[in-house]
């Protein structure tokens, strides 16, 4: 391995998207560089391009093969891993964007999730809240003055995100059935789900003033996992 991934760290990378370089989109492979060939507005392409771009890059800093070398595999809701018989197989990622940012985590034999979104207050509709909400969260959020409803919108939305992406259940897992507060930073579970709260480290962030993002990672049988949040230049890849 090139750089150092021990079992207890988390590697969280983000980047802000402004158009993209040749050297970027070489990084993809054919398959993705046909695929973004294919979006048809810009920024669309740009934040998959860029995405891509930066999870290849990130698995080639902790193990030592070309980014465009890689080859990955989704389970049955589209969850990617990497498809190899090596130890590069221990290495666990996922990947998020949204416009104008870019986000990776990677650990090593834990599964992880990132979700990352544009805080728009248009999007933070209560009829939405109402339909993906937990009733606990929809309570929390009805009771938020009208200037902070955006910013709590995003912080659940994120964080039931990033659980459901690293569960790897996609929208097979009711999202209803668990529910978050966000002070304190807790998830609490329906009896209809075999988890558990104490299996789960979660983390929230604000790249950018408009933006949020949040980490959902197991936490191990091992010590609490420090998690490394680097912002990276896009064209240093």
């Amino acid at each position: 391995m090139s750089l150092s991934l021990g079992a207890d760290v988390i590697e969280v990378r983000h980047a802000q998207v402004a158009g993209i370089t040749p050297g970027l989109l070489a990084l993809l492979s054919p398959e993705e560089q046909a695929k973004a060939d294919r979006f048809m507005f810009p920024h669309d392409r740009d934040c998959y391009v860029a995405a891509h771009a930066l999870v290849r890059a990130t698995l080639s800093d902790f193990f030592a093969r070309p980014p465009q070398d890689w080859t990955f595999v989704t389970n049955a809701w589209g969850k990617p891993r990497i498809d190899a018989s090596d130890g590069s197989a221990r290495l666990c990622f996922n990947l998020s964007h949204t416009r104008g940012h870019v986000a990776v985590a990677v650990a090593l034999d834990r599964e992880v999730g990132v979700d990352v979104e544009r805080m728009a207050p248009a999007r933070a509709d209560e009829e939405v809240a109402r339909q993906l909400f937990a009733p606990a969260e929809f309570a929390a959020f009805q009771e938020e003055p009208e200037a902070g409803r955006a910013e709590a919108f995003f912080d659940v939305w994120t964080l039931k995100e990033a659980y459901i992406k690293a569960v790897g259940l996609g929208v097979a897992l009711p999202l209803k059935d668990f529910a978050f507060t966000r002070a304190p930073l807790r998830i609490s579970f329906a009896p209809t789900l075999d988890d558990t709260p104490s299996r789960w480290l979660f983390r929230r962030f604000r790249p950018a003033p408009d933006v949020a993002m949040a980490l959902a990672a197991r936490r191990g049988s091992g010590a609490e996992p420090l998690v490394n949040l680097r912002q990276m230049d896009l064209g240093a890849l």
